[in-house]
């Protein structure tokens, strides 16, 4: 019985996942709460056109399949795992185990109703939305429609600058703003920018953090300032200003060494940025350097 109540632990996740897995995957595979689709690689295919279907990035393919991290060369046969994604978040094991839930509750309703049950009313639909076309982007279509666009992409789940042609976005200014208004409840206390220590100012390129995390946290990234300080950010073009959470610092050399600083998505578009980046001041302060003690 031991041996049965371990298999039974083993499978049964991937035998309840791979119900709702695409047609040519294998089945699906939770790692650390977090669902991942198994793919058998057929002929023809390429790790870049795989990528695109399940609308993830190499490195987060590459993060779970160690063998890419060397050779991104893939093989008819050989089965990859990928990220699965809603909304553009990562589903967790409980989150699908809710929907599969609510799935199998709907298809083992009796088929044969009381005609007198009055059906349940839908929500009406939000409107109107806006058909992603090629070459435009989330600042040109918040331009387009005269948008906030801090609270376009809040209102439409948007982690970074990504979108993708063929999607629709939710472009209604009377439905954003309920949205965002409902999101903004829930939003972190407001940060303060102590003055204590010797302040230091700077300016140069502000771009947003690429991550699919939705936090509504003020984070940040830069160069110099102390992990767990506090910095202000000014975007030059407005003069909006906010305070944000330094949580890393960004390497002196490679992708972001002409990056002055990096923001979470929530912090960057609070910002109201006209494009992908934006020239920005920061202020910060650092700790006076205690004076050494002499002995006489």
């Amino acid at each position: 019985m031991k041996v049965l109540a371990l298999f039974l632990i083993i499978t049964f996740p991937r035998l309840v996942f791979s119900q709702n897995a695409p047609k040519d995957s294998v089945y699906t595979e939770v790692i650390n709460n977090l669902v991942y689709i198994l793919h058998k690689v057929e002929p023809g295919q390429t790790l870049y056109s795989l990528v695109n279907k399940y609308e993830c990035s190499v490195a987060e393919v590459s993060n779970v399949n160690p063998s890419l991290k060397s050779d991104v060369g893939i093989k008819a046969g050989q089965v990859l795992k990928f990220p699965m994604f809603k909304n553009g978040k990562h589903v967790s094991a409980s989150a699908y185990w809710a929907i599969r839930k609510k799935a199998w509750a709907s298809r083992n309703v009796p088929s044969k109703t009381p005609k007198t049950k009055t059906p349940v009313k839908e929500k009406a639909s939000k409107g109107p939305y806006h058909d992603i076309k090629a070459g435009e982007t989330i600042f040109s279509i918040s331009k387009l429609y005269d948008l906030d666009i801090s609270y376009l992409v809040e209102a439409n789940n948007i982690s970074d600058n990504k979108i993708k042609v063929g999607e629709k976005l939710l472009i209604d200014k009377n439905d954003i703003e309920k949205i965002v208004i409902d999101l903004e409840k829930d939003t972190e206390p407001v940060l303060v920018l102590a003055p204590i220590g010797r302040k230091v100012s700077e300016a140069g390129i502000a771009e947003v953090i690429n991550t699919s995390n939705r936090t509504t946290k003020y984070l940040a990234l830069h160069r110099t300032a102390k992990v767990g300080s506090n910095i202000k950010v000014t975007n030059e073009a407005t003069g909006i200003t906010i305070v944000a959470k330094v949580v890393a610092n960004l390497s002196k050399k490679g992708h972001d060494e002409n990056v002055m600083i990096k923001l979470s998505p929530y912090a960057f578009y609070k910002l109201r940025p006209k494009d992908s980046k934006m020239r920005a001041t920061v202020e910060y302060y650092v700790p006076f350097k205690k004076k050494a003690i002499s002995s006489k």
